[in-house]
């Protein structure tokens, strides 16, 4: 401003001048802002089947085997969700099975089924209170050594909290 002597004010006219360059032409340092700006906004190309399947192949995800009581069956999808936003693939029994596929099938036909996906996962997640069929499961996983994890699901659909086995086992938590 004028008249402020503290301040050293360059005026517009006393200004260093930049090199002068055309709209198209980018500066001296490397890209223009258009070019930065068409990087930032262009369209990300989808991969094609074929790069779907080389991704997979390379970098497969973890199969989650999904536990939890039917008295929670309501929950399926935002159980699934969750496991899917972790980065990992989610076996959900009532997902695949619905609730015994509507009785239409003897129980113990789908019991052998979701037992065999259950073998096939890298991980066991139990959701919520541990029903009698979810304690054989964990039972299951821990004879075939697999990692387990127990969550806790009071709070759905805000929260989901991990728990200890102790506490998951705690009669009375949903």
């Amino acid at each position: 401003m004028a008249g402020d002597g503290d301040r050293d004010v360059i005026e517009p006219e006393r200004a260093p001048t930049l090199p002068a360059t055309t709209p198209e032409e980018a500066p001296a340092g490397g890209k223009s802002a258009d070019d930065i700006l068409a990087a930032i906004f262009a369209p990300i190309p989808e991969a094609s089947p074929l790069e779907q399947l080389e991704q997979t192949i390379r970098h497969p995800k973890k199969l989650i085997y999904i536990a939890m009581s039917n008295r929670n069956f309501y929950w399926r999808m935002q159980v699934s969700k969750l496991v899917l936003d972790e980065g990992y693939v989610p076996l959900n029994p009532f997902m695949l099975f619905d609730y015994y596929l509507l009785h239409t099938v003897p129980k113990q036909l789908v019991r052998e089924a979701i037992n065999n996906l259950l073998a096939r996962c890298d991980e066991v997640w139990v959701f919520g209170t541990m029903s009698l069929g979810v304690k054989v499961q964990v039972g299951i996983a821990k004879r075939l050594k697999k990692p387990l994890r127990f969550y806790d699901i009071t709070d759905l659909p805000e929260q989901v909290y991990r728990i200890s086995e102790k506490l998951a086992q705690e009669e009375g938590r949903d």
